[in-house]
């Protein structure tokens, strides 16, 4: 992969920063933005950011860090949906706890917020303390945030619990956006203060977008192309225009509760602005690490034509209006691409066409192409992975590496016992066989299983919508996948 960011500088500035923050305050709430474990969408959009490289900073200053996990009452017992990880929030919430631990990141607890007696949500209450993780119920506050009055008082953040914390950096995650990071990290800010820590403070650890890169730069687009879920979009912000004459960008929800953060601000703190615009409450050094910044662009760009891809099969399956359809098509024509540049889409629909059904494609990183369809036992999806291990193997299409005498049996238990109408293996299907294929003389199979690690950074596309699960198999063997909008 050609890279055009630098992660060890960013590791560097980024880390230096937050604790430059914290020294100007005894104790630091950071709000923290993004995905923290497995931020696959900026690895894809900045090569040479790893999926993991937030958590390498963090590990950088792990002595000084603790962790609060946020969850909104309203996204539990509804099925809300992490789409990096696959998993419902409350367990994405676990998994999160889970991983701060293997990093040796102390978590506090768990911060329910919103809460306003939803029975799920006490479920969950009950569920995470039975699992002996400390939890704590944010209450719903009354005319929130606009009544400023009643906000900012002891029947506001002052009724909410104080989680006894002992580092000098404490990092506010959650799950997704609008869980109530900044809710809560102010709420526990207020109650700093009423103990006496009037050098309490907070700030907004920041990735996308870059406050320091033209608006219209291919990533600052694309972060709108990756959040047309919540309508996020990027702005110039007016407030750090006004203050340092300085253009930079942000993105609307900062700017439109920065001047009721200004008025939370000053009634917490009296005279003298702790920040003067929501630029300067974000910690952010990526755009001072991209040195290669054709590369990135073209990468962002490649980026905003899969989040249109996934935007069609999300409006096909409900998730999304056709305002986010419609956004998504004006995002494109402002980073100057259309559907046609995503080449791999392009071969599996000729594919399609030419075979008369399902079919698929894949783009090696070394430029080779390859396609497949249907072929009676196979997916188009299973048949173009067997058809990248042959390649790969160098071996010819009439070469199996799936053992006949397995796919009969699991043939016989899909049709006879478990009454399939069809019998197709799927991707984890087809893996499975052809791990156990690998045994005894199947040193083809074995040679094609330590192949896999070649797809990493290949594109592929299918033309139908596959299964979450298998579009997870996709990521986790590292290919970048698309998909039509069709229904199989």
């Amino acid at each position: 992969m050609i890279i055009g960011f630098n992660e060890e500088k960013y590791i560097k500035l980024q880390s230096e920063k937050i604790l430059e923050r914290a020294r100007k305050f005894k104790k630091l709430y950071l709000e923290f933005g993004g995905k923290l474990f497995g931020d696959y969408n900026a690895a894809r959009a900045i090569p040479g950011f790893g999926p993991d490289t937030k958590v390498k900073m963090l590990m950088s200053i792990k002595e000084k860090c603790e962790v609060i996990i946020c969850i909104d009452a309203g996204d539990i017992g509804v099925g809300k949906i992490q789409s990096n990880s696959g998993l419902i929030y409350e367990n994405e919430v676990l998994r999160l706890k889970g991983k701060f631990e293997e990093a040796e990141i102390k978590v506090a607890g768990v911060a329910i917020n919103r809460f306003d007696n939803q029975q799920a949500a006490l479920a969950y209450k009950r569920r995470l303390e039975n699992l002996n993780v400390p939890v704590f119920v944010f209450n719903k506050i009354e005319g929130y945030p606009d009544n400023i009055d009643n906000v900012v008082s002891d029947k506001g953040y002052g009724s909410h619990p104080y989680i006894e914390t002992t580092k000098p950096i404490i990092i506010v995650t959650s799950p997704g956006a609008k869980s109530g990071k900044m809710g809560v990290s102010l709420s526990l800010l207020y109650n700093e203060i009423k103990r006496g820590n009037k050098s309490a403070g907070y700030a907004k650890f920041e990735t996308l977008p870059v406050w320091n890169l033209p608006l219209k730069h291919p990533l600052n687009i694309e972060y709108e192309a990756a959040t047309l879920n919540v309508a996020d979009k990027n702005m110039i912000d007016p407030f750090h225009l006004e203050k340092y004459n300085v253009v930079a960008v942000s993105y609307n929800r900062d700017i439109e509760a920065f001047p009721l953060l200004k008025q939370i601000f000053h009634k917490m703190y009296g005279n003298g602005a702790i920040y003067h615009s929501p630029t300067e409450m974000g910690v952010n050094m990526i755009g001072d690490c991209i040195e290669n910044d054709e590369v990135v662009s073209r990468a962002s760009k490649e980026e905003i034509l899969r989040r249109y891809y996934e935007a069609l099969v999300d409006a096909k399956t409900g998730k999304l209006t056709n305002v986010g359809v419609n956004k998504i098509n004006y995002l494109m024509s402002q980073a100057g691409v259309g559907k046609e540049d995503r080449k791999v889409a392009e071969l599996a629909k000729e594919q399609q066409f030419d075979r008369g059904t399902h079919a698929a494609a894949m783009i090696l990183k070394d430029g080779t192409e390859l396609n497949s369809g249907e072929n009676g036992y196979l997916t188009a999806s299973s048949a173009l992975l067997l058809k990248a291990l042959q390649h790969k193997l160098g071996v010819k299409k009439e070469v199996r590496l799936l053992n006949p005498k397995i796919i009969e049996e699991v043939s016989k238990l899909k049709t006879d016992i478990l009454k399939d109408k069809e019998f197709m293996l799927t991707l984890s299907e087809t893996l499975i066989i052809l791990t156990n294929s690998a045994g005894g003389s199947g040193y083809l199979s074995k040679k094609a299983i330590g192949h896999l690690i070649d797809l990493q950074g290949a594109e592929a596309h299918i033309t139908y919508i596959i299964t979450p699960e298998e579009k997870k198999i996709w990521q986790k063997l590292g290919v970048n996948v698309t998909m039509c909008a069709t229904i199989k």
